[in-house]
């Protein structure tokens, strides 16, 4: 039987996102309107949005919680969104890691205080499937995990995976560049799929994707080039506001403007890119174009950004992608 669906790992993280009227300065207060619990962590993130888009393959979770009401909470929203949360371990008197997220009403841009938690412990074998029945094999995240980004480790479970015949997918977090920069490159070798945001791209490959506002569609095309030269087995995909691009391992490209939201209808951004990401594996999984992955892939990040969290209002594939014509009908 061919095998089929997708295993998504890594770092598991309550959102505590609080929206608050605006970001102050040092010594100053702001002013909290109401705060919201997200189970989050780009593996939930990527899981949850495959629930919502309605994959039609099985979806499962792995990572570590502590033994607190922040596991709790986290278990009870990933069960809303249809995941097995039964087999999670649970680190005796450990701390779930968790994230405040501190979201600018109005903006929707946000600033993350993050607590590792028990993610600072996690061991490789910790990360690995069991089973090998599924087609996909999704790790998230470096530079947030201390056992795991000292040394080979993230390469290690990258490696083993890939032997065991996964289609592997690495998804990074926004870390400041140095961190990736040494953490990434030697795990891109036994990496099929990596889709990033363009600080990621630029901080990875060392080349611009931006001039710091405005997205270079060319250059994030040579980014892909070199990606694939750093060892990238299958796609490189990289997003920006303005929209993404894909490339195959032979040479084929996409480019997709983003879907056009209304002013003051964006609630928060956090999880859009875990969004777009789920949206590309969705389109992977079932051999869609380049073209196809990418719209459903901005579509499905579009109407993320209709909640303050990271999930909750992503819609069905069928739905993302008629609100996409909808918004962007010159495209359709």
């Amino acid at each position: 039987m061919s095998r089929r669906g997708i295993v998504l790992s890594g770092t598991l993280i309550l959102d505590i996102v609080h929206m608050v009227d605006h970001w102050p300065e040092q010594e100053s207060v702001a002013f909290v309107d109401h705060t919201d619990y997200g189970a989050g962590g780009p593996p939930h993130n990527a899981a949850a949005g495959l629930m919502r888009l309605k994959a039609p393959f099985p979806v499962s979770l792995l990572g570590v919680l502590g033994q607190d009401s922040y596991a709790d909470i986290f278990c009870n929203q990933a069960k809303s969104y249809g995941l097995d949360v039964a087999h999670f371990p649970r680190v005796r008197k450990g701390v779930t890691s968790h994230t405040q997220v501190m979201t600018t009403i109005g903006t929707g841009r946000r600033t993350f205080f993050h607590q590792p938690g028990v993610n600072a412990g996690i061991m490789p074998d910790q990360l690995l499937p069991k089973t090998d029945e599924a087609k996909f094999f999704y790790l998230g995240a470096p530079g947030i995990a201390k056992l795991m980004d000292d040394g080979r480790h993230w390469t290690a479970v990258m490696r083993s995976a890939k032997m065991r015949g996964f289609i592997t997918a690495l998804e990074l977090v926004p870390l400041e560049a140095s961190i990736l920069k040494r953490l990434v490159p030697d795990i891109l070798p036994h990496t099929d799929i990596f889709v990033v945001n363009d600080h990621e791209a630029e901080s990875v490959t060392g080349l611009k994707v931006t001039d710091g506002k405005h997205f270079l569609w060319d250059a994030a095309l040579e980014a892909c080039r070199q990606l694939f030269h750093m060892g990238v087995g299958k796609v490189v995909a990289i997003h920006h506001a303005e929209g993404a691009v894909a490339m195959n391992k032979g040479g084929d490209t996409a480019k997709a403007h983003a879907v056009k939201m209304q002013v003051g209808e964006i609630v928060g951004t956090v999880g859009a890119g875990d969004a777009f990401y789920a949206g590309m594996l969705f389109g992977l999984h079932e051999a869609w174009p380049l073209a196809g992955c990418l719209k459903l892939a901005n579509a499905a990040a579009a109407t993320s950004l209709l909640s303050s969290t990271t999930s909750a209002s992503i819609k069905p594939w069928q739905d993302c992608l008629a609100f996409a014509d909808q918004r962007n009908p010159q495209l359709a």
